[in-house]
């Protein structure tokens, strides 16, 4: 029977790896209404803006690109006239205010799908829907630390890559719990990396290929996504080559190519929130616990898992 996921046992279960990733798919069929409410109020407007800097800071570039060659065609030399270029582009306040504005979409989006877990898995009052206001309050309390969290990571990420190519992959694999960690039991960043470090001690590799599978499910799933992000990508390209990156239509296709990426992440996301709950059901047994303290009162177990341990179920031997 499908899981509806209405109550905490639904969450801190031990499951295998096929089991990881239905309950994924199950969760987003379950909740794709409330889930997508939320990601439409919270995440869709600061894609829109982020997608509308995108395609000014690609005009500014092209600019800079023409500049560029121009002075090189008249004399000056190839290398100055380069680092002239980047230069610019990276003090410019556009493209500071493009990145600022691109790391707060991806902090936002995070704590959409995981405000949105942590209010089903500990709900205000039992049964009740979550609501956009109830995961609101969630990124209005989070929203800096996560901010900041997210250079953290990627800088212990890029650390790794630098050193060599097998700690970047290993920190990667191990970090990629930190954000529902942090969501869900409200450490810090150091705790965090502490608690990441444990759940994922002996459990490398599972974590290793969940993400690889799921990561290879999605990309098939949304290849006609990927096929028209791609259309409008061209057509950006030519508008800018053409010389019309003023055009409202290059806005409009910056603007709804980001959206379309924000397809990608929840599944990814939620496949490794489900990882989490079964690393810490497995060496935890917070599940476990939860069955054991509704002994004694009605409907013990969850519905998925109650016609297991039916008195009167003989069973077939």
């Amino acid at each position: 029977m499908q899981n509806t996921f209405t109550q905490p046992a639904d969450f801190w279960q031990q499951r295998d790896f096929g089991k990881k990733i239905s309950a994924t798919f199950e969760f987003m069929g379950a909740h794709w209404r409330p889930l997508g409410r939320v990601l439409l109020y919270l995440t869709v407007p600061i894609a829109l803006v982020q997608g509308i800097l995108g395609a000014a800071l690609q005009s500014q570039l092209l600019g800079a690109i023409r500049q560029a060659t121009y002075s090189q065609s008249t004399g000056g030399g190839y290398l100055s006239g380069r680092f002239a270029m980047y230069s610019n582009l990276f003090q410019s306040p556009l493209y500071l205010l493009n990145n600022l504005l691109a790391m707060a979409l991806h902090t936002v989006l995070i704590l959409s799908v995981y405000g949105y877990l942590l209010c089903c898995v500990y709900p205000a009052q039992a049964g009740a829907p979550v609501t956009v206001a109830d995961v609101w309050e969630v990124v209005k309390r989070q929203f800096i630390s996560t901010f900041f969290s997210l250079y953290g990571v990627w800088i212990f990420i890029a650390l790794g890559f630098l050193l060599l190519f097998i700690p970047g992959v290993y920190m990667g694999v191990v970090l990629s719990l930190f954000f529902v960690v942090k969501v869900l039991e409200g450490t810090g960043f150091g705790t965090t990396l502490n608690r990441c470090v444990s759940l994922t001690r002996g459990k490398w590799w599972s974590t290793f290929g969940l993400l690889a599978i799921m990561v290879l499910i999605i990309y098939f799933m949304f290849a006609s996504v990927g096929m028209v992000a791609a259309l409008f990508g061209g057509l950006r390209a030519l508008l800018l080559s053409s010389g019309t990156a003023s055009s409202p239509f290059l806005v409009v296709i910056s603007a709804f190519s980001g959206l379309l990426s924000l397809l990608l992440y929840p599944p990814v996301l939620l496949a490794i929130a489900f990882q989490y709950f079964n690393l810490v059901e497995l060496k935890e047994g917070v599940g476990l616990r939860l069955l054991v303290d509704k002994l004694g009162q009605a409907d013990t177990l969850p519905e998925a898992q109650s016609s297991y341990f039916r008195p009167d179920e003989e069973g077939s031997y």
